[in-house]
């Protein structure tokens, strides 16, 4: 039986799907996919964001970084509200329902009372390994448990899944850093110099644009601050590689120290 929807509605008053109530090792590996996927997909990119806007709008940057991180939370405690199934426990064939009666999808409001007590994981870890029942916490308290619907994990949800979840935080990951040197005033520091170049003018042409991924690195410590870069200039006749390095002392603005260039 590997269908979600007619196991939810197959209650007819008379009777109801007995389901075997699933393991622990499956419900563990249900919750590690699912935190995979949520620290992925909203966490690492809110960091992120918080990071590439730190230096050049801290306010911004602070004042953004606890909504979003509010909302990943909410994704996490509401993640089982489609038929009472998150993406982890679809890919083993798990399903919360009522303890009452395995055919009923619990109601939203005991979902997420069941999940919101993952702030104190490892209470509900070892309540799950230990306790008598074998159930979590949250469980117990919002009166539901999770059941296997499926012998058969769906191997396919596992791995596009995964796909998915590594695409997103490895697309995360390339923005967000570029991000965080194109918001550095180091880096538009740099931009503003190679655009008054008569050198690199003379070499490219009109300059119509730069490389959307600049390689090098960024460091602030006590107030002082080291960058070195290396930024593609596209221009009207030639393209070239601009390697920068550059200081900052405490309470001074960013200087450059070496320039040069390379086709």
């Amino acid at each position: 039986m590997d269908n979600f929807d007619d196991i939810a509605t197959n209650n007819n008053g008379t009777s109801q799907e007995k389901l075997e109530t699933a393991g622990i090792g499956m419900r563990i590996g249900a919750f590690l996919i699912d935190h995979f996927i949520i620290i992925a997909v909203l966490v690492c990119p809110s960091i992120l964001f918080t990071f590439s806007h730190i230096q050049s709008d801290p306010a911004k940057a602070w004042t953004m970084f606890p909504v979003l991180m509010l909302m990943a939370f909410l994704v996490y405690f509401l993640k089982d509200i489609i038929n009472g199934a998150s993406l982890g426990k679809r890919a083993l064939g798990l399903t919360v329902r009522s303890n009452l009666d395995t055919s009923e999808v619990p109601s939203v409001p005991k979902l997420f009372l069941r999940n919101i007590l993952t702030f104190v994981w490892p209470i509900e870890f070892l309540v799950l390994i230990c306790g008598a029942k074998k159930t979590k916490l949250g469980d117990q308290i919002a009166g539901t448990n999770v059941y296997r619907v499926s012998k058969k994990p769906k191997l396919v949800i596992i791995v596009v899944s995964a796909i998915l979840a590594i695409a997103i935080f490895t697309a995360s990951l390339f923005f967000g850093i570029s991000s965080i040197f194109k918001n550095d005033d180091s880096y538009k520091m740099a931009v503003s110099y190679i655009n008054a170049s008569p050198e690199i003018s003379s070499i490219v042409g009109n300059i119509e644009g730069f490389g959307y991924m600049p390689a090098g690195s960024l460091n602030y410590s006590g107030g002082h601050g080291q960058a070195v870069y290396s930024i593609k200039v596209i221009g009207s006749k030639n393209t070239v590689y601009v390697h920068i390095k550059m200081e900052k002392k405490l309470n001074k603005d960013w200087e450059i120290v070496y320039f040069d260039y390379s086709e």
